[in-house]
């Protein structure tokens, strides 16, 4: 089968690698769509710095956010079976550690991510992925595969956002129009928050945001945020932002932003020491800092609500290249900064099951 291998620093490749077969437990999926993340650019540039044993350990199998279809599946696998359309987690946990026996699966011992830093689950720039079946859900008949493959990049923002603990009636500023953030923020719409206010550098990519539910666009090129922000909320301040930036220079701006007992998620990394943040502010007003890198099981709920219509992701996807010109497509992140958020990449795929 072809792959997309992160080579070494500064060198992307199709190779051929052998198609594996699923052992107990376990499912193959052909892969159907796969979108590019930032932090495959970065990978492939060797430019991702997340510190002490979290950089990548090149060849890398790149590619996390992925839709496919079963074609094969290992013994003892009961719920899913050829032909169920699926996803996976972001993940390999084992479930026999003691943090994953306390449910918190995101802290394995035994983790890997998939196809991205450190000893990792090998990625989905693959025309099939091996998936443990109890890491992968199938999706509903009614919610297309591309979409699907949309999930989990959403299921970022929205973790972070669920342990902020939103609701009707709270405000929201979201600073950032890349898929985290605005996948995030139709999520939160779809669970009935209320004022939104997101805030962007692009025209382009905010108008996405108006499409997904954003009541407020702002250009930071041409408006003050916090004068926006506090006209908004007479004065107060968020009830919650979502910081998607990675940006030190915003960091502390944002703070001020913030109402008393307010909360700040962040699922952007910085990738780099962040000097001078005023956390007396963060203290003296009793708020809450989020970190959110995502966690399992997360996929499922957004499934949900992507079936019951109450999300639309399909926005997102700004550009779409077939496999076989995947060197284009990542090329086109950096050219086409000013537009795209989500670039898809699709496989050949004999028989539909879109």
């Amino acid at each position: 089968m072809k792959v997309l291998l992160a080579y070494r620093p500064g060198e992307l490749r199709i190779a051929e690698m052998e198609k594996p077969t699923p052992g107990p437990g376990q499912i193959l999926a052909k892969v159907h769509h796969c979108g590019i993340c930032a932090t495959d650019v970065a990978i492939a540039d060797g430019t991702l710095t997340l510190g002490e044993g979290m950089n990548p350990i090149y060849p890398v199998r790149i590619g996390h956010e992925w839709s496919g279809v079963v074609v094969e599946t290992g013994s003892g696998t009961r719920r899913l079976k050829v032909g169920d359309r699926v996803i996976s987690d972001t993940g390999y946990s084992c479930g026999e550690c003691e943090p994953c026996l306390e449910g918190e699966y995101q802290s394995c011992e035994n983790g890997r991510p998939i196809g991205t830093t450190g000893n990792c689950w090998p990625g989905a720039f693959a025309e099939y992925m091996l998936m443990p079946e109890r890491l992968t859900f199938r999706v509903p008949d009614n919610v297309p595969l591309d979409e699907a493959a949309l999930v989990e990049p959403a299921s970022i923002g929205l973790y972070g956002l669920t342990r902020a603990h939103i609701g009707p009636g709270m405000n929201m500023l979201v600073a950032g129009t890349g898929p985290i953030g605005l996948g995030g923020m139709a999520c939160a719409k779809g669970m009935g928050i209320g004022k939104v206010i997101l805030a962007g550098r692009k025209e382009k990519k905010l108008a996405v945001g108006k499409e997904m539910g954003a009541d407020i666009l702002v250009n930071t090129t041409e408006e003050n945020l916090k004068e926006v922000v506090m006209r908004e909320t007479g004065g107060r301040g968020m009830d919650v932002i979502l910081d998607t930036t990675g940006s030190v220079e915003l960091i502390n701006d944002l703070l001020d932003m913030l109402r008393p007992s307010g909360s700040i998620v962040i699922p952007g990394f910085y990738e780099r020491e962040v000097p001078n943040v005023r956390l007396d502010s963060l203290v003296a007003k009793n708020c809450t800092m989020i970190g959110a890198a995502g966690t399992p099981n997360m996929g499922r709920k957004i499934l949900d609500m992507l079936s019951n219509r109450h999300v639309s992701l399909q926005p997102m996807i700004t550009e779409r290249y077939p496999f076989e010109r995947v060197m284009e497509g990542f090329a086109a992140m950096k050219a086409h900064n000013d537009r795209r958020i989500k670039i898809m990449i699709d496989f050949p795929c004999e028989g539909g099951g879109e």
